[in-house]
């Protein structure tokens, strides 16, 4: 090998890995827009795929303590149009939203929501998928393009103890995703219902 190509291999290579570290260093710290009391976790899109049967797959990542941490989100392939009443001009939509675990780095963020909600429960592995009935408060689900998407998920479950609401907002104008709290009082269902069972 030529010194020529030895100097252009190693110069790729130096390239490849400054854009890594600008994609990691452009990651936002996810609890960026938290305050002491409330927990609203920032993400950036990394992704955002179609399966085949319509439903669409985000990937959307931050830091946590400079750590890298993940997950997938699968807004399902179906939303049923509805109002609220009569009287309320609102159009919402229904369907169901699947939040997926990446591995390790979903791991890190179970851990993170346990450490920051301060729910002491040991968290160390994401399951691999949680399933959250979900009703828009804004924009159509089905058409993320088009408008600012603004989700409210149900964790549903026989035993109450384990019930949970939380809020998924997704912008992908500035390709940004935002994890928020309902209400403190569900911290210990979320960690629950998003855990290794």
């Amino acid at each position: 090998m030529s010194i020529r190509s030895f100097t252009l291999i190693l110069l790729l290579l130096a390239v490849s890995r400054a854009n890594a570290a600008t994609q990691q260093a452009a990651l936002p710290e996810i609890t960026s827009h938290s305050d002491t009391s409330w927990h609203d976790l920032s993400f950036r899109i990394q992704q955002l795929g179609s399966l085949p049967n319509g439903a669409q797959l985000l990937r959307v990542a931050g830091t946590y303590r400079g750590a890298a941490v993940a997950l997938g989100v699968l807004l399902g392939p179906s939303w049923k149009e509805g109002r609220l009443g009569a009287d309320v001009p609102l159009v919402i939509y229904s369907g169901t939203v699947e939040v997926r675990s990446l591995g390790e780095q979903s791991d890190r963020l179970l851990a993170a929501l346990d450490e920051l909600y301060g729910t002491k429960q040991r968290a160390t592995k994401m399951g691999a998928q949680t399933e959250f009935a979900a009703i828009s408060l804004g924009g159509d689900p089905a058409h993320l393009r088009a408008a600012p998407v603004k989700l409210k998920l149900f964790f549903e479950s026989h035993d109450e103890n384990r019930y949970a609401e939380l809020y998924l907002n997704i912008d992908m104008e500035t390709g940004t995703v935002e994890l928020a709290e309902k209400d403190p009082d569900y911290r210990i269902a979320i960690v629950r219902a998003l855990s290794a069972r």
